[in-house]
This record gives structure tokens, sequence and C-alpha cells, in this order.
């Protein structure tokens, strides 16, 4: 089975996939590593249709670590043992926390291949109708762009109306404004302050919850600058649910946006080997190459990214600025054109034009470039962080100065990115920007 979606038992993988992760991160299974990682093992090859690792012996050596040559089923019981505990803990969470869900993980009996098993629920109860709201919230979210990130919202703010104690449309709710602010469509303030009061709405109801702790932790992390908090809500998250693709992944970009590059790496081949077509994992992994000034990397990267999704908004823009970053004006000019035509509706593609013709003297083209973004986004939030990388490249610092401070003080969303951003190298040395790096690190 692929990631397009082919059926699995009537769902298909992504269906699956929700679920799963909808599993890791729930409190029965907090802290069940071993039950983690084999969950994780027979849903993932049963839906790659790769029947031969899950023979008992198989699951022996890739889950449990158990050596190949010496395995011997007849005196070690370990598969047996822990299957029959990870199909009561299933059959556990489907009788009280997970009693709504609308697909359900069964481990048979005398089995190792699940069975992704549809729920019939009654639609008159209010549970039913809001976990339907929260999934059309789920599916809104993947389809992005504005449209798609406000249908969501909405969704998601119904199922609250009609059940007010489903967590998972509370994380909705969060997730949809994060987005909503990442992509300049709202204001950083008072969007922020709605996200993590939906956060901490969903780990009041499920205090374990790996993905609302997690994005707890990005939240205080990028917005209010708080390390310390955000690291102890990863590291719940962690311990949470270990194999969860989507707090590794979270927890490597915080990282990097830390300098601990090392740590970072970690984490993301961690995610990677649990999600290897991840496009957003692909993304970030060229953008720890490029925050390492690693050029070469970075673009090798970004090329099997877009081969993959050649319209990949990251993707065009990370690769216009490694065009830039290695001197190569003209085709970083031609990258970034290319982002402001196709989404139109973004800050990046207009602003990184405006950079590069900044930075090679072609100071009335960027002037006019800025004045059409600014015309374009009136009524919009106009990231200052982006108009700053434009001063900078220009050589004005006191200007590029002025709006970082601006940019910070607004809870832009690119200003957490301060520290590591080679945009801003030109003018390292000063002692203003270095303070402002110091304030995004937390750092009194």
């Amino acid at each position: 089975m692929d990631e397009s979606g082919s059926d699995a038992g009537g769902f298909n993988a992504s269906q699956v996939r929700a679920e799963l992760a909808r599993l890791l991160a729930s409190s029965d299974f907090a802290g069940a590593r071993a039950h983690q990682r084999l969950l994780v093992h027979l849903v993932e090859r049963t839906l790659e249709g790769d029947t031969a690792a899950l023979k008992e012996s198989m699951v022996a050596i890739d889950v449990f670590n158990r050596p190949a040559q010496r395995f011997d089923p007849a005196a070690d019981s370990i598969v047996r043992v822990e299957a029959r505990r990870l199909r009561q803990r299933l059959e556990q969470h489907y009788r009280d926390a997970g009693r709504d869900a609308a697909l359900r993980i069964e481990l048979p009996k005398g089995a190792y291949q699940p069975r992704f098993v549809p729920v019939r629920l009654s639609t008159d109860d209010p549970r039913t109708r809001a976990q339907e709201l929260a999934q059309r919230g789920h599916y809104f979210l993947r389809v992005g762009h504005e449209t798609g990130h406000r249908k969501a919202l909405s969704r998601y703010q119904a199922a609250v109306a009609v059940d007010p104690t489903l967590a998972d449309a509370h994380v909705g709710i969060a997730r949809a404004w994060l987005k909503l602010v990442n992509t300049n469509i709202e204001p950083p303030l008072p969007g922020i302050d709605h996200a993590l009061d939906s956060a901490h709405a969903a780990l009041k109801l499920q205090p374990g919850q790996a993905d609302a702790l997690a994005l707890c932790a990005q939240l205080e992390q990028r917005f209010r600058y708080d390390w310390p908090t955000a690291e102890a809500l990863f590291q719940r998250a962690i311990e949470a649910a270990p194999v969860s693709p989507e707090v590794r992944h979270a927890h490597a970009f915080a990282l990097m946006l830390r300098r601990a590059y090392a740590e970072a790496e970690a984490e993301l081949v961690v995610a990677r080997r649990l999600d290897p077509l991840n496009l957003g994992l692909r993304a970030h992994e060229a953008l720890l190459h490029l925050y390492r000034r690693e050029w070469d990397l970075a673009q090798e990267t970004l090329e099997a990214l877009l081969d993959l999704s050649p319209d990949n908004v990251l993707g065009l823009a990370l690769a216009a600025n490694v065009h830039w970053l290695r001197g190569d004006a003209e085709a970083a000019l031609a990258g970034y054109r290319a982002v402001a035509q196709q989404h139109p509706n973004l800050s990046i593609g207009a602003a990184g034009c405006a950079m590069v013709q900044a930075a090679t003297g072609r100071h009335t083209d960027a002037d006019e470039t800025l004045a059409a973004l600014r015309a374009r986004f009136q009524g919009r939030y106009l990231p200052p962080y982006q108009l700053a990388m434009v001063e900078a490249a220009r050589g004005r610092r006191d200007e590029a100065i002025s709006l970082l401070t601006r940019a910070i003080d607004e809870r832009d969303p690119n200003a957490v990115c301060l520290p590591v951003d080679p945009c801003f190298d030109p003018i390292a040395t000063d002692d203003r920007l270095q303070a402002l790096v110091q304030r995004v690190l937390g750092i009194r």
C-alpha cells in the first residue's frame, strides 16, 4: 500500500495512520514504548503489504532486537507475550478513551496482521457529530492554503460547540490558528493566544496527550521564547509517544532553531525512519543543512523533495534561498518569482525577490517590488522579519534592526529563526542583533 491512499480494509492509508497517531498520543499508550514500537511495525508493514515482516521471527528481530541467527521462538516467547498484551491494551483503549473512534485497529488472536475495522455510530449522539466535524477539520487542514485553514478552524469550533470535552477538536483549533498565523493570513496576536488557549484546553481534558503537549511546546518556544517550558513539554510528549514522527519532527525543528544541530539531526533520523515520505520532514532536513551553511547538501535534499512534490512552497522558497546563499543571484530571483507567481497569497516570494534585487544594486526594482507587495497585503499582516531581510541585504543596518525588533515584539512567526538564519550573516557582528538573538533564545 502506498501514500496515495490505497484501501486498507475500506480505509485509506492516511486514515489508518491518523488513527495510529491518535493511539500513540493517547494516555493508554503513554510510556508503553515496546507496545508503541510493535504497533507501528505491525500497522506499517500491513499498509505496505510486507507480510513477510509480520512473521514471529521477523518481529522479534525488527522490533525486539533479537539476534537473527540465534532466535528460537520455542525458547523465547517475547513476541507472543507482547502481542497478547498489546491486544489487551487496544481492547481496553477502545472500551474507554477510544470508544468513539470511527476506525479501530485490532490485533486478532493468533495473528500479527492487524485489522482496520469501521465502527458504526449513531448520528444522533453529540459525540459522534462532534467527531465527524473534527474529521472534516482534519481534511481541510490537509488541503491547506487560506480556504482550507479557515474551513478547518470553522469545523473544529463547531465540534467544540457540540461537545466541549473532545480534546481532538481543541488540538485542531490550535493547529488551525497556528497555520493561519504561520502563513500570515492572520496576525500573530491574538491568533497565537487563541492557539495556546485551545492547546491548554486539550491538555486539561487529556493531560498525557502527546499531540497537545508537542503543540504547546512549539507555541511556547516560537512565540513566547520560553525554551525551558517548551523543552519540558517536548520531553513529556516524547515520553508519552516516543515513536510518533510528528512529535520527533516538532522537537527536531525546535532544536535546530537553537543551534543544537547534532541533536536535531538525531531526531530527524528517528522521524524519517518512522515516516520516510513526509514532505515536511524532507524540507526541514534541507533547512538543517542550510542553517549549518552546507549549501550543497541543502540543494541535494531539496532536489529530492521537489522531485516528489514540484510545487511544494517551502521547498521552492528554500531552493531559491540556497541559490542566493551560493551566490547565484539570477537563479535565486527566478526561484522567488516562481514562488510569488504560484503562491501570491504568501509574502516570501516577493520579499525574496526584493532581497536579491537590493543586494545586487537594483534598488529601484526592489522598491517597486516592495511597493507592490505592500499594496497587495493591504489589510493583512506583512511580516516585518521578511522586510528586515531586504534591508539587511541593502546594507541598511539600522532599518533591519528596527524591523527585527518589531518582529520580535509582534511575535512574527519568522522571528524565532533569527539565531540561525544566514540571511543576517552580513550584520551578525552588530551588538544590537546579538541582543535580539538573545531575546529569541530566551536568554535574559
